[in-house]
């Protein structure tokens, strides 16, 4: 029977399952209709030199075939994010807005072991508009999707890259400790951290970076980081728009914190970012935030969030 045996961490739904997220497909993008949001539906394939733009972890990310008519390798669609970015620079010239919505399937290299390689990604992207009321719409439609999928208890865990950016920026680390670096506070690892840090000549980035690892909790913590990078104007920009996100979310049913340390995702991300929990499930069930100017597309702003129907469906055992 061997035959008939599938690849390792890929699944097919049986019916309850695919007709669950079928289901919640249907009601999220009319959800997002409703909000202003148009349907794309990027292609399967795309050329794989076209990955490089979005960073090493992507392409790492992403099956590759070659192209048996042109000779070329092509990557099989792994994030629609990337892909809806392009299709955005196709639709409209820069100082326009675009509120792009998107459902379909991707496959990804690797996964963590609870989870399949092949997703059922959803999500919305708005492109065009860099002030903080893009990232609080964006925020507000995760948890009403989230809402109509009956998913409760939400926590929303949000981080503003521009803070350790600026202090990798000022270390001047090399690509290898940047790598490093950012495991370790992804992990929360100290001593680790401290190590590589001790090869620079900087005391007091160097410090700053190390106690991103505790500022984490509920608005109190972003008076903490005014405190310990005084006088930056690009922390203090970032500080102001976490401020006015939080005064609009803390009014919604969602447990709204930041956690500075929490910089995962893919690298084209800059900016504001945000990861949503429940405790009925093993990890986030949806992420997102800023990726502007992606693609080397100058002064275009985009933001938006995705997450995988495959892995809310089996968590919730239908």
């Amino acid at each position: 029977m061997s035959q008939w045996l599938l690849p390792e961490n890929v699944e097919d739904l049986l019916p309850r399952q695919a007709k669950q997220l079928e289901t919640f497909r249907r009601q999220l993008l009319d959800l997002y209709e409703k909000n202003g949001y148009e349907l794309v539906i990027p292609s399967l394939l795309e050329y794989a030199d076209s990955l490089n733009a979005f960073g090493k972890d992507l392409d790492l990310d992403t099956f590759k075939v070659v192209d048996q008519l042109s000779g070329r390798m092509m990557g099989i669609s792994s994030d629609l994010t990337t892909q809806t970015s392009r299709i955005d620079s196709q639709l409209t010239k820069e100082s326009s807005l675009n509120k792009l919505c998107y459902a379909g399937p991707v496959l990804r290299t690797k996964t963590a072991l609870t989870q399949s390689r092949e997703l059922y990604q959803v999500g919305i992207e708005y492109f065009g508009e860099s002030d903080i009321t893009a990232d609080i719409e964006v925020q507000t439609i995760l948890l009403n999707s989230l809402k109509l999928m009956n998913i409760g208890n939400i926590s929303l865990d949000i981080n503003h890259l521009d803070i350790y950016s600026n202090l990798i920026l000022e270390l001047r680390l090399s690509g290898e400790d940047k790598v490093d670096v950012s495991e370790a506070l992804i992990i929360k690892d100290k001593a680790a951290l401290r190590k590589i840090l001790k090869r620079y000549d900087k005391s007091v980035a160097s410090e700053q970076l190390v106690e991103l690892i505790n500022l984490y909790g509920d608005k109190d913590v972003l008076d903490q980081i005014a405190k310990l990078i005084p006088g930056n104007k690009v922390v203090q920009s970032a500080i102001g728009k976490l401020k006015s996100l939080y005064d609009v979310l803390i009014k919604t049913d969602a447990k709204v914190s930041f956690d500075f340390s929490d910089i995962r995702g893919y690298q084209y991300h800059s900016g504001l970012i945000f990861s949503a929990y429940s405790p009925n499930y093993s990890t986030a069930i949806a992420q997102g935030g800023r990726y502007d100017n992606i693609n080397n597309r100058n002064n275009r702003a985009a933001t938006g969030f995705s997450m995988d129907l495959r892995f809310i469906i089996n968590q919730m055992k239908v």
